[in-house]
């Protein structure tokens, strides 16, 4: 009998469950009392769409609970409401992260609901980034109810704090794509007419049409010439003022070199015109460009979510008075009540009280942290049990957490070192080029022929004009950069794509690396005759449902049939207790449950001061792991294993995987010392690691590459993040970048032969400026199409 599926979240229906109703004629099962709720709320709101057209099932919903509906009015407070949005006279503006959007139907299921606000002005929800941009009045709606209305439908959004700089990226980027649009419309425009004049040179065109022809694309080259080429003038003014001759001093003295030419033809009626030339040329370049603008946009996209676990808001204590404000505005010194369930808004050490911590933004550690009086807490980690008092250390822009969003500010704004190499080439070539146009032109107008000394030198600076070496590196690096973005690997580091053809080793964390970092059950013994697995299992699952600790996930599966408890009590650090059958249950750890003589276990349940269980749990080899380190093998790499773990578990991995080299128990001092031993011995080394420990080891090597899953601060200190839950990702982009080499190499070599062979021409006066235009075109086509192979991969 096949086990019945939530209509909303499509999660299993424990047994004994009968929340439902009725849609499109059929019974609908639901597997809580918040789905339900949330199914109604939506098709009573004449939202029903949602569920005919969604193509993934939403997350998993709770009814909005009181607590929740509390907090949100903080957001209310007009100090935090002035932090996080925009005022534009009587609209306020706000960018909002809202987490359980699965698909399309998700944004459109959130934007129909909010336009039912009065309130509401404008919404538009990106089901990518999983972000809302909202306008409304605030003073008809305060944040709050906006936010209970969408936790009703079953979304929990918060305020996504964006910084400056992605402000000014985002602005950047709104100004490429105008640019890259003026210069590509222009173009197709300039081109039809081109065709025309180039087919009437031979089928006879009378004069004044051809002038008729001309005059109309030079006035459609103006907005390319005025604005869209504008950019790259800039950046020749800038290099010239530093003394410094980049790449876009020659792209500049070609567009407007030809521009003017091209007007003063038009104008006298003589010569040739060359402004679809000009156009193309340009749009080719804003192309490249915009790329490579692209797919920093999506690295930062993909990073930048970091910020929507800055806390907004802080509960401070003043005269023993409770006072909600900005978390930005707290001090050194301020005292801070942190609720059961809050995010920890600044730096500080505990006061008063004691509860566990939710670390992982830093650690990668999923196990909760025991936090009592004098111990230190991380703004961002959550607070699970307890309540708190503490003293402020560190306010919020300088906490750990403020330093990592700043480190990753700094990492997205790297330059890739092949960039780097083909810029100093660029420069070496852009000074020749310059010299030898002016040497043709001094040649032609004193020795040879005077009347086309202006045409031959324009010959020379088109083509031989570095638009292919201008494009030959970024659009294949960008290319492979979006390709592995779209596979899931996300580049920070300007030195990975010149290392990684070389590495000669790869060494691997063990706990959240090559396992999957989480809890699950390994045994379970029984030592009760009374109660069987799946009974035991099921107590724990009833048990753990109250429970925000790690542990409770490996059993919250389990829940087979829903038991009445009393006085559920957890013991911060021990376990949790609760009354069934009017006898006390509890599971935790040995001392917690009062068990003398264990059989070694990490997890023990006890019924009636009885022990009846022992749970062992561990932690799952990640499933493309054997596959992985195959592949890695037969492609002649050295594979390391260092661990901090000193159980059995590494020697059965070692068994099962059969590495190079195997350390286990390493403290973090102890692997870096390993890798600097393998890279003093000249080899080049990868470490692959997931947590604050590992950071270190990532200084040490040469690539760092860590996990998405992992912890914070490494995701900002690795030089590559695979932003999937999946180190079979390592595979694809080891053999990206040797992809990616292999073109950049096809295109430099491409790029210097075709200028070696065309330049002498050119200067001989053998290459006309229409062929020299067709030339560089060619030449920049071919460059940026080898290039593009690299998305297909």
């Amino acid at each position: 009998m096949s086990t019945k599926r939530c209509f909303h979240c499509n999660e299993p229906v424990p047994a004994g469950f009968n929340f439902g109703c009725q849609f499109d004629g059929e019974a609908r099962s639901f597997c809580c009392a918040g789905c339900l709720a949330v199914a109604d709320t939506i098709i009573k709101s004449d939202l029903a769409d949602y569920y005919r057209f969604r193509t993934e099932p939403a997350s998993k919903a709770n009814a909005v609970p009181t607590e929740l509906a509390a907090a949100l009015t903080e957001f209310d407070t007009p100090d935090i409401l002035a932090d996080i949005s925009i005022q534009q006279g009587e609209l306020t503006e706000i960018e909002l992260s809202i987490s359980g959007i699965s698909c399309a139907a998700c944004a459109w299921l959130i934007e129909k609901q909010l336009r039912q606000l009065p309130a509401v002005h404008q919404v538009n929800v990106n089901s990518a980034t999983q972000r809302c941009h909202l306008i409304w009045h605030a003073t008809q709606a305060p944040l709050s109810q906006v936010l209970n209305t969408l936790a009703k439908i079953g979304y929990q959004a918060s305020p996504f704090i964006a910084d400056h700089e992605e402000q000014i990226f985002k602005s950047e980027l709104h100004q490429f794509l105008k640019r890259l649009a003026v210069s590509g419309i222009m173009t197709m425009q300039v081109m039809m007419l081109a065709v025309a004049l180039y087919f009437g040179d031979y089928t006879g065109i009378e004069i004044s049409h051809q002038g008729y022809l001309r005059w109309i694309s030079l006035v459609l080259t103006l907005p390319v010439v005025l604005y869209a080429a504008i950019p790259f003038v800039k950046s020749a003014w800038r290099g010239i003022k530093a003394k410094q001759l980049n790449m876009d001093v020659p792209v500049s003295l070609a567009i407007y070199y030809t521009f003017f030419a091209s007007a003063y033809a038009t104008a006298f009626s003589t010569g040739e015109v060359y402004f679809e030339s000009v156009c193309m040329f340009t749009f080719l370049l804003q192309l490249g460009k915009f790329f490579e603008y692209r797919a920093r946009a999506r690295a930062r996209d993909a990073t930048s979510n970091l910020l929507k676990i800055m806390p907004v808001a802080a509960t401070l204590l003043h005269n023993e008075q409770q006072q909600t404000v900005s978390a930005k505005r707290l001090t050194i010194g301020d005292i801070i009540l942190i609720k059961p369930g809050e995010t920890i808004a600044a730096d500080g050490d505990i006061i008063i009280g004691s509860s566990s911590a939710d670390e992982s933004m830093l650690t990668g550690e999923y196990a909760a942290i025991a936090k009592n009086v004098g111990d230190k807490v991380l703004a961002g980690s959550t607070n699970h049990d307890g309540l708190l008092q503490v003293k402020v250390t560190q306010p919020l822009l300088s906490s750990h957490l403020g330093q990592i969003i700043a480190l990753q500010q700094r990492t997205l704004s790297q330059k890739p070192a092949i960039l780097q190499k083909t810029d100093r080439l660029a420069r070496y070539f852009v000074e020749r080029l310059l010299l030898i146009a002016v040497a043709t032109f001094l040649l032609w107008y004193f020795w040879l022929d005077a009347d086309r000394a202006f045409w031959i030198t324009l010959s020379v600076l088109v083509a031989t004009c570095p638009c292919a070496l201008s494009l030959a590196a970024p659009t294949a690096v960008t290319c492979a950069l979006a390709s592995l973005n779209r596979r899931g690997v996300l580049i920070k580091n300007s030195m990975v794509l010149d290392v990684l053809p070389e590495l000669t080793h790869i060494v691997f964390d063990k706990t959240g690396t090559l396992t999957e970092g989480r809890f699950s059950i390994a045994k379970v013994t029984i030592l009760d005759e009374r109660f069987t697995v799946s009974g035991v299992l099921n107590l724990i699952a009833n048990l753990e449902c109250y429970s925000e600790h790690p542990i409770a996930r490996a059993f919250t599966s389990h829940l087979t049939q829903q038991l009445t408890l009393q006085q559920v009590d957890i013991q911060v650090g021990g376990g949790i207790s609760a009354h069934y059958q009017d006898k006390v249950l509890k599971v935790g750890s040995a001392v917690f449950c009062k068990v003398n003589s264990p059989e070694p276990a990490m997890v023990y349940v006890s019924y009636d001061n009885t022990c009846i269980a022992a749970i062992n749990l561990h932690d799952a080899l990640r499933p493309e792991v054997p596959q992985l380190i195959s592949m890695l093998r037969q492609q002649g790499y050295q594979l390391v294993m260092l661990t901090g773990d000193s159980s059995m578990q590494a020697e059965a991995l070692q068994q099962q995987l059969q590495f190079d080299l195997m350390k286990k128990g390493c403290t973090p001092a102890q692997k870096v010392a390993e890798i600097e031993r393998l890279v003093q011995a000249g080899h080049k080394v990868l470490m692959l690691g997931d947590g604050i420990n590992d950071n270190p080891a990532f200084h040490a090597a040469h690539v760092s590459v860590t996990l998405e899953t992992g912890s914070d601060l490494s995701k900002n200190q690795a030089d590559v993040v695979l932003l999937q839950p999946s180190i079979g990702l390592l595979n694809d982009l080891m053999q990206a970048s040797t992809q990616a080499q292999r073109v950049i190499k096809q295109n430099l070599y491409w790029a210097a032969g075709y200028n070696l062979l065309i330049i002498p021409l050119a200067v001989a006066g053998y290459v006309s400026p229409y062929i020299a235009v067709l030339g560089m075109s060619f030449s920049s086509l071919l460059v940026v199409s080898n290039s593009l192979r690299l998305l297909k991969k």
